[in-house]
Formats: structure tokens, sequence, C-alpha cells
């Protein structure tokens, strides 16, 4: 059997390497953080509005996002995810409540919100 893997071999071996991987999860293997961790998306009923403008006096543009909670008695942690920027730092947002960020630079782009 010299040089052959097992399939119980196999199976250790690809959950040795999956743990190590932010984000993967062994099959039978659940984490609370999994459904809400800061890998989640945000539901929909979190809004975010992009845009850009220039700044009359340095004539630099600059990108910005708000995002609103309307999630109807929902408190949510959230955060803004930028796609060639740093990401906005977590955020507690009552229903109703908003949060605006800026970044330097042209052509706003968020990506997505995520739960923290």
């Amino acid at each position: 059997m010299k040089g052959r893997f097992t399939r119980g071999a196999a199976v250790v071996a690809f959950a040795a390497l999956t743990a190590m991987v932010p984000g993967v999860a062994v099959a039978g293997e659940a984490h609370a953080q999994d459904a809400i961790g800061p890998t989640a998306v945000a539901p929909a009923c979190v809004y975010l509005d992009q845009w850009e403008e220039v700044d009359p006096n340095s004539k630099e543009w600059n990108s910005w996002g708000k995002m609103t909670n309307r999630c109807s008695g929902q408190t949510l942690s959230v955060r803004m995810i930028w796609s060639w920027a740093r990401d906005g730092d977590c955020r507690v947002l009552r229903n109703g409540d908003w949060w605006k960020e800026g970044r330097i630079g042209p052509h706003p782009s968020i990506s997505e919100l995520r739960l923290c």
C-alpha cells in the first residue's frame, strides 16, 4: 500500500487544509458566527446610496456612501466594504439610523454591506 491515499486519509487531509482557510467550514461543522458573523451580508432592508463629488477647494474627487437601516424594529451592526479602499468601521444602526462615510478618489464602489 506504499504511496496510496485511503479515503479516510483524504478526508482528514481535506479537513486540515480547509481549517486553514478563513470562511470555509468542514461538512457537519457549524459555527454561530457563520450565520451572523462578519462575512454575512446585511439584509436588503439596509439601504445603500453611493455618489461622487468634486471638492471645490482641492479639486479632488470624493466618493461617498450612506447606509440606512430600514429594518423594522431591528438594530444591526453594519460596515461598508469598499472595493478599492479601506473598509469602513462597524457601526450600530437602530431602525431609521444612517451612517455616511467617504474616501478620496472618484467612482464610489462599495461592493456590499456586511454585518459585524
